[in-house]
């Protein structure tokens, strides 16, 4: 596919650019980047969508390194909260609450204990599985969009209802570990935020009896995967 320079970027990240061009968006992904993986994010956008979970759509293109989607007109809630927007950790709060309710019966999403394989060791699976199976026992497990934090939420100018965004990470798990991503995050960029986000999230932690040693275990399982992501 060729643009006709009308194009103008929008995002930038480690592995795609984000483009706008005419009322659509595209992420144009770097030829090192491998095509399977480009077309597993869209299989995960096509779970969330029969999820209920986003609005966004996903069209296929004549370059297996580009995916067309539709364009959301707004800002990221990290810049609303520059902006002195108050609300960032409870609408982290309700995005969790929508995820973690949605009805999984019908989707087809890898489990979280299955993939490990591609993001760890085979010494640190070893230490990981038995984590994540002792507390699938003990918590229901649910979709975990697994990388929930202020860049991923979009507020559209129009007013409406927020958008959650990225779901390349989303896998079923129990609940913990989508709290442990994010607190992950946070104490890696801005550390001194964490008591907001764990009281904003208390309410639901306490409602499902996660226990301080299975946050505190499925903590040490994420710190894991986000060393590999920064290698």
């Amino acid at each position: 596919m060729e643009f006709d320079g009308s194009q103008k970027i929008i995002g930038r990240g480690a592995q795609a650019d984000v483009i706008e061009y005419y009322e659509y968006a595209y992420k144009l992904y770097k030829n090192t980047y491998p095509s399977e993986w480009i077309a597993f994010e869209k299989d995960q956008q096509k779970a969330v969508n029969m999820a209920g979970l986003s609005p966004i759509r996903y069209y296929d293109t004549d370059d297996d390194h580009m995916i067309k989607m539709d364009l959301i007109r707004g800002v990221m809630l990290e810049t609303k909260m520059k902006e002195g927007f108050e609300g960032g950790f409870d609408t982290i709060a309700e995005a969790f609450r929508r995820i973690h309710n949605a009805d999984i019966s019908n989707i087809n999403m890898p489990r979280m204990i299955d993939t490990l394989r591609f993001v760890m060791t085979e010494e640190e699976c070893t230490k990981a599985a038995p984590v994540i199976e002792h507390l699938s026992e003990k918590y229901k497990s649910c979709i975990c969009h697994l990388d929930m934090h202020f860049q991923n939420i979009m507020i559209p100018d129009d007013g409406s209802d927020f958008i959650i965004i990225d779901w390349m990470n989303t896998r079923i798990a129990p609940p913990v570990f989508d709290f442990a991503r994010t607190y992950v995050v946070i104490e890696e960029f801005v550390k001194e935020l964490i008591p907001l986000y764990r009281s904003a999230i208390a309410e639901d932690v306490n409602r499902l009896g996660i226990t301080e040693q299975d946050m505190d275990d499925a903590i040490g399982v994420i710190r894991i995967i986000r060393n590999h992501e920064k290698e």
